[in-house]
C-alpha cells in the first residue's frame, strides 16, 4: 500500500494558529488546512487550492517546517503531510466551505497550549510538529 501525499498549512495570526475540526463519521478530530495532492497537480498548487477552498484565506510567504502523518480512520491508508508555515494579518477572516463533503465542523485560532491539551484530539505527530514550530 502506498502512502497518500498531502500538503498542509500552519497558518499563524497573533501567536495562534488556525485549527480545523473535522467530522469523520461520528468522531471529531483536529487538523490543519490543506489536503491531498491530486493527480497531475504540483504540490504547491495543492497547498494554495486546498487552503483557499477550506478557509478562503490566501497564503503569503511560506516556509517548510516539517512532516506529520496519520492513518485514515476510514480505510487505514497512511497519509503523509508536508507542512508549511505562513503568517496572515490580524484582520484575516476565515470562511468555512459550504460544501458538506469537506467535513469541516468548525475552525478556531488556537494557542499551542490549548492544542496540546486532551481537549483537542489530533495525530500525535501533528501535536509534536505544532509544539516545535509555534
Amino acid at each position: 500500500m502506498t502512502a497518500i501525499a498531502a500538503m498542509k498549512a500552519l497558518i499563524v495570526r497573533d501567536g495562534k494558529f488556525l485549527g480545523l475540526e473535522l467530522e469523520i463519521g461520528r468522531k471529531r478530530l483536529w487538523d490543519l488546512p490543506g489536503g491531498k495532492v491530486e493527480d497531475g497537480e504540483e504540490p504547491m498548487q495543492t497547498l494554495s487550492r486546498e487552503v483557499q477552498e477550506e478557509t478562503a484565506l490566501t497564503l503569503g510567504s511560506i516556509k517548510p517546517i516539517g512532516v506529520f502523518h496519520f492513518n485514515r480512520k476510514t480505510d487505514g491508508q497512511m497519509v503523509v503531510c508536508t507542512v508549511f508555515k505562513s503568517e496572515v494579518s490580524a484582520d484575516a477572516k476565515v470562511i468555512l466551505p459550504h460544501k458538506s463533503n469537506e467535513g469541516i465542523a468548525s475552525s478556531k485560532w488556537l494557542t499551542k497550549e490549548e492544542f496540546m491539551s486532551s481537549d483537542f484530539e489530533a495525530p500525535k505527530s501533528l501535536k509534536e510538529l505544532v509544539k516545535e514550530n509555534l
